[in-house]
């Protein structure tokens, strides 16, 4: 249960007993059964709100982000270079509560069991078995152990499965019809398996201790739970005065300690004076008061649900729809449509099930592109980026390693287009996909003017990450070590247990002023090699950008990491990195 939801429900118990304790003095209601009955009742409905009760539905509202936050997954160099200055450690005063109560509970249920240990080890002292209850053992249609016992300064009636009665060596002393009141009340407490309440009782009151209505609750029931067995030792002994003398001698403490069953001084005048009335309630107003009582119960059930609800968890609200192509025969609006698909896989609280949902659409998206233009090399290095991305997310090996393949496939096939120059040009190749939003605006330039072009460059070593802006970041996943780089002796790709290279140096990407003039913007793809020194030592394009290629390539050979062992060896490795350039109004 979340944090809220437990105040909701100590603050629906709070207004509930608040509500029903003065019920039943209000009602005069005078019998015990029907007292103990409702507060017994009350108890179990405050304990099961939190189960029975309705939840309100919550919905997660999306806040959209401050203009230039960055979206970055936590151990990429990315992350690595924008993360800002952590804040101070504050105390999380939630924690320290949880704390505090966890410890007061188990202190107290480790108190519960301590006494528990402690009835045995009387047990176990007393031997001298008391006489001359025999006939009320049979009135009252019970059997168990009667003992006196110097340990005890009061009747104790403990145990479930084969249960003892403790009496005082010190009740010896008193008159015989005092003896046979207290044996009665502690055998119809024996009878009734009154001591399984009281411990389970004890239980909760441990575990919610800091809660004072609890504690007022369960103060009652077994308060009332003792009147109901002061009518029926009366009932069985037919000595109402000898039991009241009883009760008031041990108020008055003459040289007998007060007990669970002889209460506290205000329990005990309660008792007294509720058995010196000898005249009842009629059958018709018992009826009544409980009518009542039911009706109070469930309005303030009600009542405390209403004010304080519990709610349900927050539920993300799904993805938007990207929008469709105009033209449904542009394979420029296809592959558009599928670059906006991976794009929505930076949402956050997305669950597998809804990313691998997105992918296959941006996955069809890209085919139908490359169904009208089959040597749409831009389309086929989109698809790759979402088939490994989906590779990431797959349930087993054989489904990974064939999605890698088709990936690493088609990475291959675009790279023999673009080289041949066979590869289809679209119509927006000059500015390439949509850019995402602009980040705010930057500081001002050495000029004093506020810089048109923005470029900011992604190391996308990590498998199944996503590619982005100056902003907003998503990871492009690295193929394994093939192609142009697969020559390279002893290169490894990054991935899997070969972890992303930390980029130690980096150099941001100098915007062209031609592509600053004629408005272009776009993503540059680049694999690059990182040499044994740390340096970026080749480096080709996968998705080019032409007027912004050669900005790309000259950062990023610039870029500096940290050397990638082997063994204690220092190996090359390849990765893919990718570069975006956005234009700021």
């Amino acid at each position: 249960m979340s944090v809220p939801n437990l105040v909701a429900w100590f603050a629906q118990i709070a207004v509930l007993v608040a509500v029903c304790a003065g019920l039943p003095r209000l009602l005069r209601l005078r019998s015990p059964g029907i007292q103990y009955v409702f507060w017994r009742v009350l108890l179990v409905v405050c304990l099961l709100m939190p189960i029975v009760e309705p939840r309100v539905p919550a919905q997660m509202v999306s806040v959209p982000a401050p203009a230039g936050a960055a979206l970055l997954a936590p151990g990429t160099d990315a992350a690595l270079a924008l993360a800002a200055p952590a804040a101070p450690a504050s105390i999380d005063w939630w924690t320290v509560a949880a704390v505090t109560i966890a410890a007061g509970a188990a202190l107290r249920l480790a108190w519960v069991a301590l006494g528990i240990l402690r009835l045995r080890r009387m047990r176990r002292g007393a031997r001298e078995q008391a006489a001359g209850f025999d006939d009320l053992a049979r009135t009252i249609g019970v059997s168990a152990p009667i003992l006196w016992s110097c340990d005890v300064a009061h009747p104790v009636t403990f145990g479930v499965v084969r249960p003892v009665v403790l009496l005082p060596v010190a009740i010896k002393s008193v008159d015989t019809a005092a003896q046979r009141a207290v044996v009665a009340h502690e055998l119809h407490h024996v009878k009734r398996r009154d001591w399984l309440w009281v411990v389970t009782e004890e239980v909760v009151r441990s575990i919610l201790w800091f809660h004072p209505a609890v504690w007022w609750l369960i103060s009652r029931v077994q308060l009332a739970r003792e009147t109901v067995v002061d009518e029926l030792s009366i009932l069985t002994t037919n000595a109402r005065r000898a039991y009241l003398d009883t009760l008031l001698a041990f108020a008055d403490d003459t040289g007998l300690q007060s007990s669970p069953a002889f209460s506290a001084r205000r329990h005990l005048f309660h008792r007294v004076m509720l058995l010196s009335r000898e005249g009842g309630m009629s059958s018709i107003r018992i009826a009544i008061a409980s009518c009542l009582l039911v009706l109070a119960l469930g309005a303030g059930s009600w009542g405390a649900a209403q004010a304080f609800p519990l709610y349900a968890a927050a539920q993300p609200p799904p993805p938007p729809p990207p929008p469709r192509p105009s033209d449904p025969l542009s394979p420029e609006a296809y592959s558009r449509l599928g670059v906006l698909y991976f794009e929505q896989l930076r949402r956050p609280a997305l669950t597998d099930s809804q990313k691998i949902e997105i992918i296959g659409k941006g996955i069809a998206a890209e085919d139908r592109a490359l169904e009208v233009k089959p040597n749409y090399a831009d389309a086929m290095i989109w698809k790759a980026v979402l088939l490994r991305a989906q590779a990431n997310l797959a349930a087993n090996s054989v489904d990974r390693d064939r999605l890698i393949n088709e990936a690493d496939a088609l990475r291959a096939q675009a790279k023999v287009l673009y080289d041949s120059g066979r590869a289809y040009v679209s119509r927006d190749a000059i500015s390439g996909p949509p850019p995402p939003p602009p980040p705010p605006p930057p500081s001002r330039g050495v000029n004093g003017g506020v810089p048109r072009g923005v470029a900011s460059g992604v190391a996308a070593g990590v498998p199944g990450g996503v590619a982005g802006s100056a902003s907003e970041m998503v990871f492009v996943p690295a193929s394994p070590a093939s192609g142009e780089f697969g020559r390279i002796e002893n290169a490894v790709r990054v991935g899997g247990p070969i972890s992303q290279p930390i980029r130690i140096r980096d150099v941001r990407p100098v915007y062209p002023p031609i592509a600053q003039q004629s408005n272009v913007t776009g993503v540059v793809i680049l694999e690059i090699v990182i040499d044994t020194e740390g340096n970026v030592g080749q480096a080709q394009v996968l998705r080019s950008i032409p007027l912004l290629d050669q900005a790309a390539l000259d950062a990023v050979k610039q870029w500096k990491y940290t050397p990638t062992e082997i063994s204690g060896t220092a190996v090359p490795v390849i990765m893919t990195v990718v570069v975006n350039f956005t234009l700021q109004p």
